[in-house]
């Protein structure tokens, strides 16, 4: 499946979107696959929305542009500073004139700039990821930034300052984040003042855009989705579980991670990769306990004699594990008849094909939810070239009033 549709499942139609397009999320869906769930179910039938898995915040600005409550859980701290950045400072800019007047004071003062490039030869061991000359400006810019005295004027930079740090580094993010090769960084503007003034152009216009309205402030309600308790709290559930891929979320923004002060060197990142759903390797080894559900181990049973590293039938556990205790927390707090929707892609390891999208509909139903919808938007491929899909999954609680 290919076209608009099939695009609605990635990221990339939130390039052109105002404040979404902000801080481009690999792992994103679009807004407008967002807009349309709801449409479905009937905006005056949503009063507050939920995102366990809040990344970039595309459920939860559009829930706040249609004056819908958004609340979420996330344990990147990166994404988190960006939900929250780009709804509830964005709102708190708009209200405040003078705000406004700060940021594009800022604006000016760095476009005014004369930046004395003084190589970095100390960045906690993240300067290896960078050109001496180029980590020199983007640390004189931080730290101006790190200057402003208004909160929401100087976390809305410092997304814009965080969105640029991969572009102007040697690094690209082609599925994880790697060492640029070969002509991968040709025709890419890496002048660090350039591209952040651009960024900026892009805040300071989509915050002044009237049309690109927020009306509610986005709550978090939990660092983790599998703490969350409580009863009959949301009408509906918009996201899109990790992927079972390998894929390491927490190293993907390792960069954005130490630009905003959240670690200070590498060691500091394999504590975070045991905070979330085991969907990648590197976070098997952190956890002591995995319970095998009854509906994964066939798959297991078929995988273990054949996987090339021994921890990915534990991480295949791991992740369902993981997810039948989110699936079971959204069981007692969506409200009854309220809506979960799920983005999902299968996987395959070593030959081996595990339906994701299956086996989370199993765990849904197991948890008090019945499935009334579900649609492909767009194939994939694995490594090996196994066929694959994305698709959305549609539930609706079942538990009585």
């Amino acid at each position: 499946m290919s076209g608009v549709r099939g695009r609605e499942g990635t990221f990339t139609l939130n390039k052109k979107e105002a404040i979404h397009r902000w801080f481009a999320y690999m792992e994103g869906y679009s807004g407008i696959l967002v807009e349309k769930e709801l449409e479905r179910i009937g905006y005056d039938r949503v009063h507050t929305l939920y995102d366990p898995f809040g990344g970039c915040g595309t459920s939860l600005l559009t829930a706040s542009r249609h004056h819908i409550i958004p609340f979420y859980s996330e344990v990147n701290p990166v994404m988190g500073f960006v939900c929250d950045a780009k709804i509830n400072h964005v709102i708190h800019i708009r209200e405040s004139a003078q705000k406004r007047r700060l940021l594009r004071e800022h604006y000016r003062y760095v476009s005014g700039m004369g930046l004395a490039v003084s190589p970095v030869s100390d960045y906690q061991g993240f300067e290896k990821f960078y050109d001496a000359d180029r980590l020199s400006v983007l640390l004189q810019i931080l730290a101006v930034i790190d200057e402003i005295e208004d909160e929401d004027v100087k976390n809305v930079c410092l997304v814009a300052i965080a969105s640029i740090a991969v572009q102007v580094s040697k690094m690209v993010r082609r599925g994880d984040l790697r060492y640029a090769k070969g002509s991968e960084k040709e025709g890419v503007n890496q002048n660090v003042k350039e591209v952040y003034l651009e960024k900026l152009r892009q805040v300071i216009q989509d915050i002044e855009d009237e049309e690109a309205g927020l009306f509610t402030e986005v709550i978090r309600i939990a660092d983790d989705a599998r703490d969350v308790r409580g009863s009959n709290l949301f009408d509906c559930v918009i996201t899109s579980p990790p992927y079972l891929n390998g894929t390491n979320y927490v190293r993907n923004t390792k960069l954005e991670l130490k630009l905003l002060g959240f670690v200070e060197n590498e060691k500091d990142l394999p504590p975070l990769h045991s905070k979330g759903i085991m969907a990648g390797i590197n976070s098997v080894s952190k956890r002591s306990h995995v319970e095998i559900l009854p509906c994964v181990k066939p798959y297991l049973d078929e995988l273990e004699p054949v996987a090339y590293d021994k921890r990915i039938p534990v991480m295949v556990a791991g992740y369902f594990y993981d997810m039948d205790r989110v699936i079971r927390s959204l069981g007692e707090t969506v409200k009854p008849a309220g809506s979960f929707i799920m983005d999902i892609g299968d996987s395959a390891f070593s030959g081996v094909h595990i339906p994701t999208h299956v086996l989370l509909e199993r765990i849904a139903v197991s948890h008090g939810f019945e499935k009334y919808g579900e649609e492909v938007l767009r194939v994939r491929h694995s490594k090996n070239g196994t066929e694959l899909s994305q698709r959305v999954l549609r539930f609706r609680n079942a538990k009585e009033m």
